[in-house]
């Protein structure tokens, strides 16, 4: 390939990120799972209740009524888009880092990895939005519509932490009690920046840290360390991935208002996933199969040259068992 010689250098490429999906965490609580139909369904066993009753010899055995079953429906969500490279990108597209070698492959592919990252990004919002607010509400792109995820209305309460000398302690120790009667017990905390803040800033906190390790180095980067030398049965997480938008505004997936305790019940027993559904983009036809799809439309050779990349997934999250879930606003 013929290269223009210049006495210039390119010696850097800087790449802008905002969203590192390497780093989402939303797959710990709400694994990806196949789901083969078009719709999602949930059968719930409803839990086992009373104790056996007391019995006279010679008499007949009481007749009890055990527990019911009962079955959730609602439809799958759609996610899918396209960017289209035109005649002049696959034409010019130069490779970063150099002047005048052409790329027009390389920019499929980095094209490819960009809507991935949206794509991850949708998926890591997906995931949160049920723990965060109990709901997914979309209104987007002429799409329009709710999944309420049923979490009780205890379990959503509003705390004022703005004082700092506020008894947070026994805040938490009440949100911890929301987990009895519901087979689960509160096993992970999640937070931002902005509610470690508050946690770091407490007098309370500071007190009952006051002999230990953190008394001098205590700060919102390791009140989640301190936190769990307090609550040792709880593993705390400080998570400040979010996305932002062509304005540069940046979103997390924990707010900065949210407080959020997520329980653990018996083995084998999840608290939710996300419901991967079929599409035709995976096995066609003939076998459509759930999971993330990408395809290339290649027009390349056509007389208004372009090129397609479509990149989607079907599916959404489903929770199994929404009280336990606890999401507290604070200030």
């Amino acid at each position: 390939m013929l290269q223009f010689p210049s006495t210039q250098e390119i010696n850097h490429i800087v790449r802008n990120t905002i969203t590192d999906p390497t780093k989402y965490i939303g797959m710990e609580f709400c694994p990806m799972v196949d789901v083969f139909s078009r719709r999602i369904e949930v059968d719930v066993i409803e839990a086992t209740t009373g104790m056996t009753k007391a019995h006279n010899l010679n008499g007949a055995p009481s007749m009890v009524t055990l527990s019911g079953q009962s079955t959730k429906i609602y439809s799958t969500g759609y996610w899918k888009e396209t960017y289209r490279m035109n005649e002049e990108e696959l034409l010019f597209a130069r490779e970063e880092g150099t002047y005048n070698q052409r790329a027009g492959r390389i920019r499929v592919v980095r094209r490819a990895s960009e809507l991935n990252t949206r794509l991850e990004t949708r998926l890591e919002w997906l995931r949160w939005q049920p723990v965060v607010g109990g709901k997914i509400d979309v209104n987007e792109n002429n799409v329009k519509y709710t999944v309420d995820y049923k979490v009780p209305a205890k379990n959503k309460p509003t705390l004022d932490w703005s004082d700092p000398t506020h008894n947070i302690i026994s805040d938490i120790e009440d949100l911890l009690l929301v987990f009895r009667g519901t087979g689960a017990q509160g096993k992970t905390v999640y937070i931002n920046h902005g509610v470690a803040k508050l946690l770091a800033n407490n007098e309370g906190i500071k007190n009952l840290l006051k002999s230990s390790i953190y008394a001098t180095t205590l700060s919102p980067r390791t009140v989640v360390q301190a936190m769990n030398f307090l609550f040792p049965g709880l593993e705390w997480k400080l998570y400040d991935q979010g996305f932002g938008d062509a304005s540069g505004n940046f979103t997390s997936f924990v707010p900065d208002n949210k407080f959020i305790i997520l329980g653990e019940g018996a083995p084998g027993e999840k608290l939710m996933d996300f419901a991967s559904t079929i599409s035709l983009h995976n096995g066609g036809l003939d076998k459509p199969q759930p999971g993330k799809f990408s395809m290339i439309v290649d027009k390349s050779q056509a007389s208004n040259p372009f090129l397609d990349i479509t990149v989607g997934i079907y599916g959404l999250p489903r929770v199994f068992h929404p009280n336990w879930i606890v999401s507290a606003t604070v200030a």
